[in-house]
């Protein structure tokens, strides 16, 4: 079964998607979070119109729960 744009994992190829603006953008992705891009493909949507593809489950950091954490600690 092919990947549907909604479904930002796919199990089946072990692939993870993540929209953007451009080429550029994907590998800047990659860089910053240590991911590997294994390709780059066109969307079809006129705001971010890229899909990078990246090997395995990627996630994004969830930035507010380390700030919470860290403020946490400060206490």
């Amino acid at each position: 079964m092919p990947n549907r744009r909604w479904l930002r994992y796919d199990p089946n190829d072990d692939k993870s998607r993540h929209a953007a603006a451009d080429a550029d953008c994907c590998e800047e992705m990659a860089e910053k979070y240590h991911w590997r891009l294994v390709s780059v493909e066109l969307n079809g949507s006129e705001i971010l119109p890229v899909d990078c593809v990246f090997d395995g489950k990627t996630e994004f950091p969830d930035w507010y729960k380390e700030r919470e954490g860290k403020e946490d600690e400060d206490d």
